[in-house]
């Protein structure tokens, strides 16, 4: 036969073949520049930094809250030493005061006085959010801040607005059982009874878990709490000014 099975067949390559391998350099073309620079949020810190400014802002209303309440005992003879104030007594105190202040603010400045005391809390959501974040575009951190520093302005004084409808709600109370009008607060007028059985009427300047500061015209008063005993007896008298103590010009 022409063709044999057991016949090797030899195939001759005229022309070499070579052949390359792809270097692991070569350039591929370019990177997913929006995932190369995906913006990174730090959650260990973010949470570190929303303890430390509850911690801090408590500690600020309370100093705030213990500063004006000395203050003001102050002035009617009432010793720091003798008072057994709590830390939540202290704590609402100076976020009253420092709400009214807010509120003050703004009735003065109509238009201006709102956004002056909204900026801080914006400023404040700015900080934190450019501190948690990397690679984060300045309109987003913008846009961020202004919502945080909105709702935090909000949680902040929502407490002060139901302190405001509480007492509209109180004043119309008190017409419906009194039938009286007020244009304004109620001002009360107490009535202590002490350990001889001696009716005290007055002013209550201040009542703690130890004593009772009651004002009786132009004696302040300071009874036990739990015995109704008078402790002490204050007259309070206008200070002379500068001028009236100066001796007389020969």
């Amino acid at each position: 036969m022409f063709l044999r099975r057991d016949k090797p067949l030899k195939v001759e390559l005229v022309t070499p073949i070579h052949l390359t391998a792809t270097s692991a350099s070569t350039y591929l073309g370019p990177l997913d520049k929006p995932a190369a620079e995906e913006a990174i949020t730090n959650t260990d810190l973010a949470f570190k930094l929303v303890t430390f400014g509850a911690l801090t802002s408590q500690a600020a209303l309370v100093i705030i809250g213990y500063s004006l309440l000395i203050g003001k005992l102050q002035q009617f003879g009432i010793d720091p030493s003798e008072l057994s104030l709590s830390t939540p007594t202290l704590l609402l105190y100076g976020y009253t005061s420092l709400f009214s202040g807010a509120l003050g603010v703004a009735d003065r400045l109509p238009i201006i006085g709102p956004t002056l005391v909204a900026v801080p809390f914006v400023v404040i959501a700015a900080l934190f959010v450019a501190a948690i974040t990397r690679k984060l575009k300045a309109s987003v951190v913008a846009g961020l801040a202004s919502w945080m520093g909105i709702a935090m302005f909000v949680v902040f004084f929502a407490p002060g607005v139901g302190v405001q409808y509480g007492s509209g709600t109180g004043l119309v109370d008190f017409k419906k059982y009194t039938q009286l009008e007020t244009a304004g607060e109620i001002d009360a007028v107490d009535t202590v009874v002490t350990d001889k059985g001696e009716r005290l009427v007055g002013h209550l300047i201040l009542a703690d878990s130890k004593s009772t500061f009651l004002l009786v015209g132009r004696t302040l008063f300071k009874l036990d709490g739990t015995t109704g005993r008078v402790i002490r007896e204050t007259e309070l008298k206008q200070r002379p000014s500068e001028m009236e103590k100066l001796p007389p010009k020969a």
